[in-house]
């Protein structure tokens, strides 16, 4: 019997071994395998993009956080705390100032700066911080990446001082955030969200349950507005529950001080290089 060589290499029978007739083809799984590998491909490629827009949006433009001192001489800080309080109040009478908001204010508020100090929001937000138009400013170890402005924090008590780069205390964001306004040169600050106590069916946070939550953080929130309120070298506005001051209406502040208006591009340009 005499076999046309060329026939054969042109057909499109395939022979396998005896037993093997329902044995796929090993050309099917090479064949799979480059699509495979080009979706990784693309996905890394994506990544890498996220990581470059980011650096570049939220650290490289801007001035070094201890050349942020003194820079808002005259300004009213409004300090946005997570306390069950401020889910009540309007926040959108704040959006023409200069705002600091604490931990996941963004769940309702995106504000002038976010800050924050525990990597766990990091590790369990991330996508939602990224998302915020506010500057982001975090405590040295929140922030694994290297993406954002940091400050350190200095053991021992709280304290106020001059550099925004350097911070003072542990055990309270808003204590920290009200030393980083200071240190900007703001004239007035305006609490909002910073309670100390619980909300209703036990909430400790305006959006429920904080997981981090420790049996002494209410103890710890309290001691620190007790140390703002015989330390803090300028004046304190109360829009929360605490009664360590006053209680007032955000409408009513504004009126009082009239603190000046800027949109937050305007207060964006003052930080970038």
């Amino acid at each position: 019997m005499h076999f046309n060589k060329k026939k054969i290499s042109n057909s499109k029978l395939k022979i396998s071994a005896r037993g093997s007739k329902n044995r796929k083809s090993r050309a099917t799984k090479t064949d799979i395998k480059p699509v495979v590998k080009s979706k990784i491909n693309k996905n890394r490629l994506e990544i890498r993009k996220t990581i470059i827009k980011v650096k570049n949006e939220n650290k490289n433009n801007y001035k070094v956080l201890s050349k942020w001192e003194g820079m808002l001489s005259g300004y009213t800080a409004f300090i946005l705390g997570n306390s069950p309080g401020i889910e009540k109040q309007d926040l959108s009478l704040l959006n023409s100032y200069f705002t600091i908001g604490v931990n996941r204010i963004f769940y309702i508020y995106d504000p002038t700066i976010l800050i924050w100090q525990d990597r766990q929001l990091w590790n369990r937000d991330k996508k939602i911080v990224l998302k915020q138009k506010a500057i982001k400013i975090c405590g040295d170890k929140a922030d694994p990446r290297n993406y954002f402005l940091n400050f350190r924090v200095k053991p021992g008590p709280f304290r106020f001082g001059t550099d925004p780069s350097k911070l003072h205390g542990n055990g309270n964001t808003t204590a920290i955030a009200v030393q980083f306004a200071v240190s900007l040169g703001c004239s007035n600050i305006v609490l909002l969200g910073t309670d100390c106590r619980y909300g209703a069916r036990g909430k400790t946070d305006f959006y429920g349950k904080n997981k981090d939550h420790k049996s002494y953080t209410l103890k710890m929130c309290n001691n620190a507005m007790t140390w703002l309120k015989k330390n803090c070298p300028v004046p304190i506005y109360n829009c929360s529950g605490n009664k360590l001051w006053p209680i007032q209406k955000i409408s009513e502040v504004i009126k009082e001080i009239k603190p000046f208006r800027f949109n937050r591009e305007q207060y964006r340009r003052m930080f970038v290089k």
